[in-house]
């Protein structure tokens, strides 16, 4: 269907505006071209002066010997060892053989203190004789109470209740 004009002349143009009508203000959008350009470059120098800057006195710090350095040279046959912590050249075997220490203490019987008559026994001997024997139990009066711990009453604790009534 033919939309006509109240006007009565047709030149094919719509009657409503539903599109931009004017072009883009061209002068606006070359500023904010020129000031992103102007920005980056300026970012840009910034970095590279800051990096030169830091580059500059890491060589100066690389440059001074050492403390570590400055150490009287090992004695021909002696190993010198860097300070700790050390890098672990087999951390593999580093931690077998630790394993394997700690099983020796565990599996074995030994002394702890000697002189107190303090052993070790293997773990599994150690948890038949808890099964058999039970875990200790401390008798009520065979140490002090600690220090802010209540006294105990003599009187059960029902009859407590009652004598508060």
């Amino acid at each position: 269907m033919a939309h006509k004009h109240e006007n009565g002349d047709d030149e094919g143009k719509s009657a409503s505006k539903a599109y931009e009508t004017r072009d883009v203000k061209l002068r606006p959008l070359i500023v904010f071209a020129a000031g992103i350009t102007v920005m980056g470059v300026a970012s840009y120098l910034v970095i590279f002066v800051l990096f030169r800057l830091f580059s500059g006195q890491a060589a100066t710090q690389d440059a001074q010997l050492a403390p570590a350095s400055l150490a009287q040279p090992a004695a021909p046959g002696e190993e010198r060892l860097p300070p700790e912590p050390r890098i672990q050249a087999n951390p593999a075997g580093d931690l077998k053989m630790l394993r394997d220490q700690e099983d020796a203490i565990l599996k074995t019987y030994g002394w702890v203190d000697r002189p107190a008559g303090v052993v070790r026994v293997p773990i599994d001997v150690a948890m038949k004789l808890v099964l058999e024997q039970g875990l200790p139990v401390r008798q009520p009066d065979s140490a002090p109470p600690a220090v802010g711990t209540p006294a105990p009453s003599k009187t059960p604790q029902g009859q407590r209740q009652k004598a508060r009534k």
